[in-house]
């Protein structure tokens, strides 16, 4: 099954290989749809946050996949998606999402497409502060702040073998599958690299606690507002 995001290619086999698929029983625990329903997310609890933030009032755009399947209550921003037909996928809920008020398609139940979207995060969710935007409908090249850049590298406080650091990003990618699309050992730079929907405060915390400093790097693709 072929996957859609714009990542290195090497990180982009891995997450393949990890199954994303939502309506597979058999598909990775660690995706959204499969150990939500089977009640094996070990990073649940950390996930759903303690409610309000500090970070409440910053405001976050990105250019997104937005999903809503036949068994979720809610729809869901998507880092990687899985080109079935219809799609699947499975990531941040977003607070405020009303699919009569946006085109998009539907198939088999499920609704989906892709939108420039802008929010706040509660601890729990994208909370949309601005209407959706059709990514048909804009140019990309007037939003350059949601482009990729390659995120700041500090000076790791351990010098950590390719296994340690691997072993780092498939523990974060597993314990936070809401926020986390996948992660892979940066061997040039000494740091395990995860990429994410959002980096929140509990995956900054989380890291500062487990890891040495500066060997874990985030890359996010919802971007706080200038």
């Amino acid at each position: 099954m072929m996957m859609q995001r714009l990542i290195p290619v090497a990180a982009l086999l891995m997450l393949a290989a990890c199954g994303q698929g939502t309506g597979d029983a058999g598909g990775d625990p660690a995706d959204p749809a499969n150990c939500e329903a089977e009640g094996t997310c070990s990073g649940d609890d950390s996930q759903a946050g303690a409610g309000a933030t500090d970070d409440e009032d910053i405001v976050y755009q990105g250019a997104l996949t937005v999903l809503q399947g036949i068994e979720r209550d809610a729809a869901e921003l998507c880092g990687v998606v899985a080109e079935s037909y219809p799609p699947q996928c499975g990531g941040l809920p977003v607070t405020g999402w009303d699919w009569d008020s946006v085109e998009h398609e539907e198939a088999e139940g499920v609704r989906w497409g892709s939108y420039l979207v802008t929010g706040t995060f509660d601890g729990k969710s994208l909370v949309l502060t601005e209407d959706p935007v059709p990514t048909s409908e804009i140019d990309m090249a007037d939003y350059p702040a949601l482009q990729y850049q390659e995120p700041e590298i500090g000076d790791p406080a351990e010098d950590l073998s390719v296994e340690e650091l691997q072993a780092m990003a498939d523990e974060i990618t597993a314990d936070f599958p809401r926020y986390v699309n996948g992660g892979w050992a940066d061997e040039q730079n000494g740091v395990a690299f995860i990429d994410t929907l959002l980096v929140t405060p509990e995956l900054e915390a989380y890291a500062a606690e487990h890891y040495p400093a500066d060997t874990v790097v985030f890359s996010s693709m919802l971007k706080p507002v200038e």
